[in-house]
């Protein structure tokens, strides 16, 4: 098997199981673990939150280590970071505990997740990496398909602390296995066809590199701005939406029917994007994704929260996400270039994790106090500020870097 086939196989796995485990599986044992211990729902998320948190304060050191040793022994003791917090997760007994564990599944998510997994791919092929970003987005976006029903058969079976204890046996059978088993850096070079190699630089033109250290810091900061607002639109939608929309008039089960789309969508994005954009310079490709939101937004305003248009809204909504997540390893590699790739998306994931928790707060808060119509403004709001960010960088590079490689 080609080490870049390999690297791309055992880190799809990682992901599905990362994401099951850490991220998604969240929506169902937070409400069992807050019932158990009497607490509010908000207390229960609480907790995730924290763990957003902790892994954008972690991220910055993550990418620098990273760099350093490669992703292969980061993400390897990131699994086993994950096994110890998913096993002690089993066995919390009370508010503290539950937030220290938080902590640590925290600092597991910035050495296991996306950020992480981009930057050894930037590692172990350089500027060539985009199409491999670009295929473990695929695989890894069945995460929620596969973990949502088999979270919830196994909070079924053998409840919230047995669910945890099944993840933490997955992560330390599969995951840390899959992480070591990770091609060297250095080994997989003879594995990138010239035609590729070249086609790669193209997408890495020498003047975005070469950048003056005033206009390297704009892009830096236009960048980070972008993805912070698309996790602050993505993550607190991700708690609200369905609620808003059945608050709207959409009955509950049209609502998690339209839900059902976004998944699908985010897969379908990432296909079409690997198919056909290609040679589309990823800064283009984030323009797309960012310009969807206000077109996603657009429908349910004038089309008003009926069926109809509200799937219309989730396939719009949902081919956004699956652009942005591809775009979170592409984007910074095209601009910035493979050397010190693993450092810079440390960097930049430390601000959009830190929104990415106050998130839900926000958009909850709002809606309490002006109704849901009012939280998916604020959403729209934050995708805006998204795409002007991204417009802003055209516009400082529109004479160094061509939307199209020639």
């Amino acid at each position: 098997m080609k080490p870049s086939v390999r690297a791309v196989a055992l880190l799809g796995l990682t992901q599905i199981l990362g994401y099951g485990t850490l991220f998604y599986a969240v929506v169902l044992t937070a409400p069992r673990i807050a019932e158990t211990f009497g607490w509010s729902k908000a207390t229960g998320l609480g907790g995730f939150s924290l763990g957003l948190l902790v892994a954008g304060l972690a991220s910055p050191r993550v990418g620098a280590m990273i760099e350093v040793h490669g992703g292969r022994k980061v993400m390897a003791a990131g699994s086993l970071v994950a096994t110890l917090g998913l096993a002690a997760m089993s066995v919390v007994n009370g508010l503290a505990g539950y937030l220290a564990v938080w902590a640590l599944l925290g600092l597991a998510m910035s050495m296991t997740l996306y950020d992480p997994a981009f930057a050894t791919l930037g590692r172990l092929f350089g500027a060539a990496a985009r199409t491999r970003i670009t295929a473990l987005t695929l695989i890894a976006g069945f995460a929620s398909t596969l973990s949502w029903p088999v979270t919830l058969w196994l909070v079924e079976t053998v409840g919230w602390r047995g669910a945890y204890l099944a993840f933490a046996a997955a992560t330390l059978l599969l995951a840390l296995p899959a992480h070591l088993l990770l091609p060297r850096e250095g080994s997989v070079q003879p594995d990138i066809p010239p035609a590729e190699a070249g086609q790669a630089s193209a997408i890495d033109p020498p003047a975005t590199g070469s950048l003056e250290a005033g206009i390297r810091r704009k892009v830096f900061l236009l960048l980070a701005l972008s993805f912070s607002c698309n996790a602050f639109l993505f993550i607190g939608l991700s708690a609200h939406l369905l609620a808003a929309l059945i608050a709207l008039g959409l009955p509950a089960v049209t609502a998690v029917a339209v839900g059902t789309l976004i998944g699908p969508a985010q897969v379908g994005a990432r296909v079409i994007e690997l198919a056909f954009a290609r040679k589309t310079h990823p800064l283009g490709v984030a323009l797309v994704s960012a310009g969807l939101i206000p077109l996603a937004f657009a429908v349910l305003v004038f089309a008003g929260v009926e069926p109809v248009p509200a799937a219309v809204f989730a396939v719009i909504y949902g081919g956004s996400n699956g652009l942005v997540t591809i775009v979170r390893g592409t984007l910074p590699l095209a601009l910035f270039g493979a050397d010190g790739y693993a450092r810079l998306l440390g960097r930049i994931a430390r601000p959009a994790l830190i929104v990415g928790a106050a998130a839900p707060f926000a958009i909850g808060a709002v809606i309490d106090a002006g109704g849901p119509a009012a939280g998916l403004t604020l959403a729209f709001v934050a995708g805006c500020l998204s795409f002007s960010a991204l417009a802003g960088i055209a516009v400082l590079l529109r004479q160094r870097c061509s939307f199209v490689v020639r």
